[in-house]
This record gives structure tokens, sequence and C-alpha cells, in this order.
């Protein structure tokens, strides 16, 4: 697949949204920040990162059953409804997702700490809160380790054979 620009940490904490004149956050994003990771990849990675990082288990998979097909469904709009037009197929998008979520699993529980760190010493939060947020992050992570697994039993077998991942 031809690589496009990438933002490379793309996670809710670089996205800023707009407010509305009464001070409401809005659904629509003001900004994205933080590009010193930009760099030439996959047009699947930021979505891996984006799913992965910023919603738990139940919210990635059900965002992975429609986001690659809005992507998609997306690029067609942006060549007048072309197909033809769009340098990727469907299942060659599904397939980068795929190597770009196993990567970003991989990530997840060794960026706990960096993400529980500044909780754990909000002084303002009780240790029962402290302890959720925790858990929540270790079931997110536990959540992607099971799909890695699973796509590396079953459609990426080749990949865990030749290289034991």
């Amino acid at each position: 697949m031809p690589s496009i620009l990438v933002h490379g940490d793309m996670h809710m904490g670089n996205i800023m949204f707009s407010i509305d004149k009464n001070g409401n956050i809005c659904n629509e994003i003001a900004a994205i920040v933080d590009w010193q990771t930009l760099h030439e990849g996959s047009a699947m990675s930021d979505l891996a990162r984006f799913l992965v990082f910023c919603g738990d288990g139940v919210v990635r998979r059900q965002s992975e059953a429609m986001a690659i097909e809005f992507y998609y469904e997306c690029l067609k709009k942006e060549f007048g409804g072309d197909a033809s037009k769009i340098p990727y197929s469907i299942e060659q998008l599904q397939k980068a997702y795929n190597f770009a979520f196993l990567t970003q699993a991989f990530f997840l529980l060794a960026d706990l700490d960096f993400f529980y760190g500044p909780i754990k010493d909000r002084k303002e939060l009780n240790d029962g809160i402290k302890m959720a947020y925790y858990d929540y992050g270790v079931l997110k992570a536990l959540h992607a380790y099971r799909d890695a697994d699973k796509l590396l039993q079953g459609e990426m077998k080749e990949y865990f054979d030749k290289y034991g991942i």
C-alpha cells in the first residue's frame, strides 16, 4: 500500500475540540496537536493507535467493525465517487489495520504507567477512584491482548509462526 503522512501519536490528549459561545465542548475538532512523531506510514496506523488507546475493549471492537468501511467511503467521496481511484481496497486497509493494531496493542501495557502515573498523584481523588482508573487501563490492555492473540492464532498465524511474536 502507498504510504501517507501520519500523525504518529493519535490519542485524545492530542485532539482539541471546539467550544461553543456558551463555553460547552462540541464534537467538532478544532486542532490536532503534538506533531513531533509525524512520519510516512500506513493509512491505518493513526486509526489503530486512536482506537487502542482511547476506548475500552467494547468501544474499540464496535468502532473497528465500522471504521475501515467508513474510511473507505470517505476516500471514495474525496475521489468524486470513483472507487477505481482509491489506492487501496478495503481488504488492504483491514490487513494494514491488523498490523498496526498488533503494534499498538503491545505498546498499551508498556504505556499503562505513563497514563496512570499522573492520576496516582492527584490528591483530590480517593484511592478507590485511582485504582478504578488503573483497573480500566489493565482491562483495556487485556482486551487488546486477547484480540492480538486471536489475530495471531487466526488470520495472521503465518507471522506468529515465522517470527514467534
